[in-house]
């Protein structure tokens, strides 16, 4: 799990429970009503199920771990590497980088030296690195679809919950005040509840799991030109300063000290 998603969680939630707690003067009971959160969550489910395949929400395990454990793609030290590729390459021959080819943890990078090491034409090396980017993006496009439905139908499930419970207290306006104060509390609850789904679990995660898959597709971007390079035989400063193009201006600055 990554630095930032842990303490936004610890952030986040504590700085409600903080508030609930203090609010209730210790009473958190009362935020905790079985009715609602099954209205509110499960209504947010079943909804999310009416509006995408079934795949979609036996996913959600999967986008959950690569919310929370997805590796980070350090593009400095990527562009590191393709570039001792291409001086390899450069050296030895393209043959030479076979071993890479079978050894490197990127299932992607291999594919693509695979391909130039078996002397394909560059078109079709860039065309089938590029379908490969664009269907991953495309899955990638499901986890966060899942948890945007969520975070989207959240807060109106959670206003259902409080007009189910308004129409149930005005039914018992001649009972007593506490009694119509507690049934009132009760109502608000579903709201709460909608927020929560919406701002502190969905939402959050659906925006994360956005930024993995862009960094992931930007990684991939990288490699693929690399390759390409490596494949046209270019001079390995000509690959890093075609690679160094990915960065903003003081990444390519702190590359040589991190070098």
């Amino acid at each position: 799990m990554d630095l930032a998603t842990i303490i936004g969680l610890v952030v986040a939630w504590g700085a409600v429970l903080f508030s609930m707690f203090h609010a209730s003067e210790g009473a958190m009971g009362a935020y905790f009503k079985p009715p609602e959160i099954f209205l509110v969550f499960g209504g947010s489910i079943g909804a999310a199920l009416l509006s995408m395949p079934l795949h979609n929400i036996t996913g959600a395990v999967s986008y959950c771990k690569k919310w929370m454990f997805a590796a980070h793609h350090d593009v400095a030290h990527l562009i590191k590497e393709m570039v001792q590729y291409a001086e390899t390459a450069r050296r030895d021959g393209v043959l030479a980088l076979e071993s890479v080819a079978r050894e490197a943890p990127d299932p992607f990078l291999r594919r693509g030296l695979q391909l130039t090491i078996d002397g394909t034409d560059p078109d079709l090396i860039e065309r089938i690195l590029r379908i490969e980017i664009e269907a991953m993006a495309e899955r990638h496009k499901h986890g966060k679809h899942l948890f945007h439905t969520l975070a989207k139908f959240g807060p109106g499930f959670g206003l259902m919950a409080t007009l189910i419970a308004q129409v149930a207290m005005f039914l018992h306006l001649d009972g007593d005040a506490a009694q119509i104060g507690k049934a009132l509390a009760i109502a608000l609850t579903g709201t709460l509840y909608g927020c929560l789904l919406q701002n502190l679990i969905a939402g959050p995660i659906a925006e994360k799991l956005s930024l993995r898959s862009q960094e992931e597709i930007f990684a991939k971007e990288i490699i693929m030109q690399g390759v390409l390079s490596i494949q046209a035989g270019n001079n390995p400063r000509v690959v890093e300063m075609q690679l160094m193009s990915f960065l903003s201006v003081g990444q390519q600055a702190a590359m040589p000290k991190a070098a």
